[in-house]
C-alpha cells in the first residue's frame, strides 16, 4: 500500500537513480584499460621511465611491460632470470623458471628501468632503447623470503629494500656494485622507501613499527616510532609542502604521514571494512592518492580537509553498493600499483586480478 510518504520517498530514490547514471557515465568515460598479452601475468607495480613510457612488472609471468601513452601500443619482454625452471608448473612462466612474484619497478635517472625480482634476491635492469635486460644477483639469498620489497632513485643509483635481509642497498648506475646498509633495528622489515627533498633516504619499518631515515653521505641511521594507528608502515612514495611524507599502514587500514622537520605523525584512517590501502602517490594539486587491495575504488586524500574521496571503477562490483559500500568488492579487482603521471594529468594503476593497467584521466 503507497502512502504519500512513500510515493515521495520512491520518487526522490528514482531522481536520485536517474541523476546518478549521467555523473557515473562521465566518470567511466575517465577510465581507460591495456590488458596484458600473457593470461594470469598479473601487473603490480607501475612507473613512468624517463622515455614518457609506462612501465608495470608482472607478479607471476616473468616479464616488464611497456606501454606508450600515446598511441596504447603494449610490449612485453621477458627476463632471463637466472634459476633453473621447476619440473612442475601450470603458471605462464614455465620457460623462464621460477616466478619471481615481482612488484617493484622504477624509472633509474640513467635512462634505464630497475625492477625487483620478489622472492629470487635478484635484480633486473632493463635498457628501453636497446631492450637488453641485465640481471644482478644480490649476494643475498634471503634478503626477500618474502616478494615484497620497493626501490627508489637516488642521484648516483637506485636504493632498495631487501625486507627479510633487513637492509637497504645502493646499486651505482655506472657500475652496478651494490652498496648495503644494515638497518639498527633488528627485524624491522624495510618496506617502502623514497629519496626527500632534504636528501634522505626515508624508509619504512613494516616489523618494527617505525619510520627511519638513512644518511646517505655517513651511512647514518635515525628513527622514528609510530603509534598503533599506523601499525605495519607499508609503501611510501609521496612527499609534500617539502616536509611531509607519506605511507599506507595496511593492518590498520591508514594513511600516514610524518614531518620530516619535526618527525611528528598523523593517521587518517579509510573507514571501510578491510579496505587494505597498499601503494600511493601524489598530483599535481598535492591531493595523496591510494589504491586499495579489496575495493575497486581509485582514493584520494585533500591534505588541507583530510576529506577523503572515492572514485568507483567502472563495471566492477557486483555488490551494487548492497550494505552502503560497507563491504569490499566482488570480484576485487586487487589494485596494486597507483602512480600520477603529470604530462597527461592522469592516475596509473594496476589491477592484478583483471589482468590490465588502467588509466583514469583527472
Amino acid at each position: 500500500m503507497f502512502t504519500s510518504t512513500s510515493l515521495t520517498a520512491g520518487i526522490a530514490l528514482l531522481s536520485s537513480i536517474a541523476g546518478a547514471s549521467p555523473i557515473e557515465e562521465r566518470q567511466a568515460n575517465k577510465f581507460t584499460y591495456f590488458p596484458l598479452k600473457t593470461a594470469l601475468a598479473s601487473p603490480c607495480d607501475l612507473t613512468t621511465g624517463l622515455d614518457g613510457k609506462i612501465y608495470a612488472d608482472t607478479f607471476t609471468s616473468n616479464k616488464i611491460v611497456q606501454i606508450d601513452r600515446d598511441t596504447g601500443e603494449l610490449n612485453e619482454y621477458d627476463i632471463p632470470y637466472k634459476l633453473q625452471p621447476l619440473n612442475s608448473s601450470v603458471l605462464p612462466s614455465d620457460v623462464l623458471g621460477r616466478v619471481a612474484l615481482s612488484c617493484v619497478v622504477q624509472p633509474g635517472k640513467n635512462g634505464k628501468i630497475y625492477a625487483a625480482a620478489g622472492q629470487r634476491n635478484e635484480f633486473v635492469i632493463f635498457d628501453p632503447s636497446t631492450k637488453e635486460m641485465t640481471v644482478l644477483e644480490t649476494g643475498n639469498p634471503l634478503g626477500n623470503l618474502q616478494p615484497f620489497n620497493d626501490a627508489w632513485p637516488g642521484e648516483t643509483g637506485m636504493y632498495f629494500t631487501q625486507t627479510t635481509g633487513n637492509v637497504i642497498n645502493l646499486i651505482d648506475y655506472a657500475t652496478n656494485e651494490i652498496t648495503t646498509y644494515n638497518v639498527p633495528t633488528p627485524l624491522a622489515g624495510p618496506l617502502g622507501l623514497i629519496v626527500a627533498s632534504d636528501g634522505g633516504v626515508w624508509f619504512t619499518e613494516m616489523l618494527a613499527n617505525k619510520i627511519g631515515r638513512l644518511n646517505p653521505s655517513d651511512g647514518t641511521f635515525k628513527e622514528y616510532p609510530l603509534p598503533p594507528s599506523l601499525f605495519t608502515p607499508s609503501v611510501m612514495r609521496a612527499e609534500t609542502e617539502g616536509r611531509y611524507l607519506w605511507f599506507t599502514a595496511i593492518a590498520t587500514n591508514s594513511i600516514g604521514r610524518i614531518d620530516i622537520l619535526t618527525g611528528s605523525t598523523k593517521t587518517y584512517t579509510d573507514s571501510r571494512l578491510l579496505a587494505t590501502p597498499i601503494e600511493n602517490t601524489v598530483d599535481a594539486q598535492g591531493n595523496i592518492w591510494y589504491s586499495t587491495l579489496t575495493r575497486n575504488t581509485l582514493n584520494y586524500i585533500t591534505p588541507s580537509t583530510g576529506e577523503f574521496t572515492t572514485i568507483q571503477q567502472p563495471a566492477t562490483d557486483l555488490t551494487g553498493g548492497i550494505g552502503g559500500g560497507i563491504l569490499p568488492s566482488l570480484p576485487p579487482a586487487a589494485d596494486i600499483a597507483i602512480h600520477y603521471e603529470g604530462r597527461d594529468n592522469s592516475i596509473w594503476f594496476t589491477e592484478l586480478a583483471n589482468n590490465r593497467v588502467g588509466r583514469y584521466r583527472i
